[in-house]
């Protein structure tokens, strides 16, 4: 654990895995000024550990959007799940271990040209069993390949699109359905993006392809890309590169969604759980 000695207060970062992952202690998130002070300090986390936890919070949705806004802009509601309807830019996620493809990895709307940057999501109502999330690291995952396979796979585009059976399916059931998919449809046509991509602020190589959205790998055989995909998918599936959560009410995680890919794990049907969710643009 590395402490930094503050005048308000003591923070410190409890490390949790060499790749992936810290807890942060010693701030109050709903303290505006203390947040304030530390901002600079939960950046550099952020950067440094691509998912950061905190524990015991007490977050109403404003406070929760003040600390989402310390790592980027947060806009309203845009995704197909409802908007808090005391504060239009918290998501409110309920469930009763039925999700609409969150128990695949993946990270946050690769299929968009400006994906989100990251992500604030909040414990409100948790499984007493069962419900973690987990997060693996793809600068990790990169880096453990062989040299001329990264030189390979960076001169590689893949396709990312939205239309699979879990979101289809999950946005032809909500109200308005069809309008809602014909919309999605002319608005995010499939979509080509690189496969290795330059972290911004890192400067890190990250694998950009998961199984959830990236569909297929451009300019080789049907044959190479679904070896290809099955490869690099497989990446977000090794423990080295990952961290679990285990939820407990007032936990918040945030995380660099251009780093990490996550996976919640659909273990806690029927028990019900509510998350507040932050988008950070």
């Amino acid at each position: 654990m590395r402490a930094f000695a503050r005048s308000l207060g003591l923070l410190e970062w409890e490390v949790l895995t060499p790749a992936i992952g810290a807890v942060i202690h010693g701030i109050d998130l709903a303290d505006a000024r203390a947040l304030a002070h530390h901002g600079d300090e939960l950046r550099r986390a952020l950067l440094e550990h691509q998912v950061i936890f905190f524990r015991d919070q007490h977050l109403d949705p404003a406070a929760q959007v003040r600390v989402a806004a310390i790592f980027g802009t947060v806009k309203d509601v845009a995704s197909n799940f409802a908007a808090h309807p005391a504060n239009p830019q918290v998501e409110l996620l309920e469930s009763h271990g039925h999700g609409p493809g969150t128990d695949v990895w993946h990270a946050d709307l690769t299929w968009q040209r400006t994906p989100p940057i990251g992500a604030a999501l909040y414990a409100v109502d948790v499984p007493a069993a069962g419900g973690d999330t987990m997060w693996a690291s793809m600068t990790a995952a990169y880096d453990s390949l062989a040299p001329e396979l990264q030189t390979y796979l960076s001169g590689l585009t893949a396709v990312h699109n939205w239309e699979g059976p879990e979101i289809t399916g999950f946005v032809l059931g909500g109200a308005g359905g069809e309008a809602r998919y014909r919309t999605l449809r002319e608005t995010y046509p499939p979509l080509e993006v690189p496969v290795v991509t330059v972290h911004p602020e890192t400067h890190k190589r990250v694998i950009r392809v998961n199984a959830l959205y990236t569909t297929s790998i451009c300019g080789v055989s049907r044959e190479q890309s679904a070896a290809l995909l099955a490869m690099l998918t497989g990446l977000a599936r090794v423990p080295e590169w990952q961290i679990r959560f285990h939820w407990k009410p007032g936990s918040l995680a945030v995380w660099d969604n251009r780093a990490v890919q996550h996976y919640a794990v659909n273990d806690y049907h029927p028990s019900y759980r509510l998350m507040h969710r932050v988008t950070i643009g």
